[in-house]
């Protein structure tokens, strides 16, 4: 029996190790993380406020009631948005930290992937909803840009001790 305790020992072992490995390997940049976030967030004060005219059209909202919103700011909804922005970078950057290869080409990859999943998801709930199709377009092209943006700052930021494969 001590033959087969010591090949368990050494295979115990081995998987000690190839985790450590896979663990190394999807190691994310948290300070490219944030970055990215903030500047998703950024991003989205940019694009909704070139859009806004078309934006608010679509909001379905008397003049009166947002108005009545705009006259007092809720910092509730900046919060949420900086949270997912936050949530997002991080899908991308696991996505780019489990990839053979990183960079600003798998960057803007794994943006384009994550982008598209949050756009559709939008597109298929305002159809629904039957909103104006400019309204659609603005509010899912947003995630999308968003993503690219947030995948090109997360592929080209490097960490400190981190190889490139």
């Amino acid at each position: 029996m001590p033959f087969v305790e010591a090949d368990c020992t050494i295979q115990w072992k081995k998987c000690i190790v190839a985790q450590c490995e896979e663990d190394i390997g999807l190691r994310v940049n948290w300070l490219a993380i944030l970055v990215a976030a903030v500047a998703d967030w950024l991003l989205g004060a940019v694009w909704f406020t070139a859009f806004a005219n078309q934006w608010r059209a679509g909001l379905r909202m008397a003049p009166e009631e947002l108005q009545r919103y705009m006259s007092h700011p809720n910092f509730w909804p900046y919060l949420v948005a900086l949270l997912c922005s936050c949530l997002m970078a991080y899908v991308i950057a696991r996505i780019v930290a489990g990839s053979a290869s990183q960079g600003v080409l798998r960057g803007i990859s794994a943006g384009i992937l994550v982008g598209l999943a949050a756009a559709v998801a939008m597109i298929t709930e305002m159809v629904f909803e039957i909103r104006p199709r400019p309204f659609i377009l603005i509010s899912a092209a947003y995630p999308l840009a968003g993503c690219i943006l947030m995948g090109i700052i997360i592929g080209v930021w490097k960490a400190k001790g981190v190889r490139s494969i």
